[in-house]
């Protein structure tokens, strides 16, 4: 076990530091975020000190159930950052810290293909073949995965951790539980629609491995036996115990502002009208059909065909393949279901970023197999297989990530500076937001200077109207603010006909209240 262990944390670093060295972590950047990533950066601030219980926000209007991943980023700041000081600015500390979580779970799901193909003669390389083919396949479909700390993109491994586990299940296998409690728990917290969908994928589990179980001479492989019970309890436990404590901060929400998250989550499902099927059936074919994705996988589907060997099959080759297809047929039901029953506006794919693993996995299985029946997988072959798959990764990651634009705003501390003398009286001055025009613009610019403060020790403004869930709670104005501030203001993303005293601050536009009026 000591040296399965010593082996999985050296192969989540060697894969976290590669990711490091050839990917765009802006290391040697005074990086000051915008949007999205400031927002989240106002969360960390507080679970920095242990003191967040939430998710990220949701352009719905309340947190995602649980706070691991931001813990996860937060972790990163302060090691990378506060203490090393190995990065120049705290976001890329957060950007070190998606590296080691991509590392965690790339590693993890190779120890486990190397436990799910145990019957297989050269075990290991088939599954370090396996594992680097869907490495390789990831950063050509989804780059962004391995290094991006944009939440559509965390979901990607984790996701795809949860389902090669779920694969282990449906064999009859308990040394994928407590990956599948983890990849699990982290699921939990970091999306409201993965409540649902990993029941989905659990329920068709259970019924595969019933089905795969109640074969000839393969009844100890079930899941719901008292013999499979009985014998791996305290894996059970662990696994049990693992989702417990991932589950713990939504609990406490739950009982400080009963009814809780989950009726807000409750909520939404009752007021969304239902997709229709054939719609959700197109928005997932969207995730096999990307660019050349779609010619790719019916390729090696083809060259299965045509280099098939049945000679070469046998149990440790077939098993482990037909239960990560049914687990990737699982996780498809799941998807749909998320899709006609979560997905309020079908145009926006990046909801379904992580399902790219889905077809990511299936096209590992067809390249594996096409290898498989053109030679015997040996270490040498494997090395080979890595170090093309090493190259293409390191092309790959090494582009700049879509939404590198909120990576940064340099005019952020001068706008910080200026937003503080804007209250002569040295209180908080507030604001009301203007919402009738580009605010796109506006909510980014604004929340990156609030995260910017709160990292400065003060924020110096407090929003009073057209307040919205990305500012967190506590940048909400209180009456007394608003009753004892020396200044108020409209603050705009575009110029306002009529209005004077104007302030133009890093291209946002400043009116006192009074003007306004």
């Amino acid at each position: 076990m000591r040296k399965g262990l010593a082996a999985f944390f050296i192969s989540a670093l060697c894969v976290a530091i590669f990711i490091i060295v050839f990917g765009q972590t802006f290391a040697s950047v005074q990086l000051h975020e915008v949007g999205d990533f400031a927002a989240n950066s106002l969360l960390i601030a507080d679970a920095k000190h242990l003191k967040l219980l939430v998710g990220h926000y949701s352009r719905l209007g309340f947190n995602h159930p649980g706070p691991a991943f931001l813990y996860v980023l937060a972790a990163g700041e302060i090691v990378f950052s506060d203490l090393m000081h190995w990065v120049a600015s705290p976001f890329s500390g957060q950007i070190y810290a998606v590296a080691l979580l991509s590392g965690f779970w790339i590693a993890a799901i190779g120890m486990l293909l190397i436990r799910m193909q145990r019957a297989t003669r050269g075990v290991t390389a088939a599954a370090v073949v396996t594992t680097a083919l869907f490495v390789g396949v990831t950063a050509y479909i989804n780059y962004q995965a391995f290094a991006g700390p944009w939440f559509p993109h965390l979901y990607y491994f984790a996701f795809a951790a949860f389902t090669v586990s779920v694969g282990a299940l449906i064999m009859g296998r308990a040394d994928g539980l407590v990956l599948l409690a983890v990849s699990l728990g982290f699921l939990l917290n970091g999306h409201a629609s993965f409540l649902g969908m990993t029941v989905v994928m659990l329920a068709c589990a259970l019924i595969a491995n019933t089905w795969l179980s109640f074969r000839p001479g393969a009844n100890e492989t079930w899941v719901l036996s008292r013999q499979y019970l009985a014998g791996n309890v305290r894996t059970i436990a662990v696994a049990l115990a693992i989702v417990v404590l991932f589950v713990v901060p939504l609990a406490i929400q739950t009982i400080l502002h009963f009814p809780g998250p989950l009726a807000e989550y409750a909520a939404f499902g009752r007021a969304h009208h239902a997709n229709r099927l054939m719609d959700a059936a197109r928005f997932a074919g969207l995730f096999w059909s990307n660019g050349i994705f779609g010619i790719l996988l019916g390729a090696a589907a083809c060259a299965v065909l045509v280099t098939n060997d049945p000679a070469r099959d046998n149990a440790g080759r077939v098993a482990p393949e037909r239960a990560l297809s049914l687990a990737l047929a699982s996780a498809t039901v799941a998807f749909l279901f998320y899709a006609v029953f979560g997905v309020d506006d079908l145009s926006l794919t990046y909801v379904g970023i992580f399902y790219y693993a889905v077809p990511a996995l299936a096209l590992t299985l067809l390249a594996k197999r096409v290898l498989d029946n053109m030679t015997v997988v040996t270490l040498p072959v494997a090395a080979l297989v890595c170090v093309a798959v090493g190259a293409f990764t390191a092309i790959r990651i090494h582009q700049p990530p879509e939404n590198l634009s909120q990576y940064d705003n340099p005019h952020i501390p001068a706008a910080y500076a200026a937003i503080r003398n804007l209250d002569a009286g040295g209180g908080v001055a507030v604001f009301d937001l203007d919402g009738s025009a580009d605010w796109e613009r506006l909510w980014p610019i604004l929340v990156g200077i609030e995260a910017y403060a709160k990292r400065q020790g003060s924020v110096p403004f407090c929003i009073a109207q057209n307040w919205q869930l990305v500012f967190t709670r506590s940048a909400r104005c209180t009456p007394d603010q608003i009753r004892s501030a020396h200044r108020r203001f409209l603050v705009s993303a575009v110029p306002k006909e009529g209005l004077t005293g104007v302030l133009n601050v890093s291209g946002l536009y400043f009116y006192p209240r009074d003007a306004a009026q």
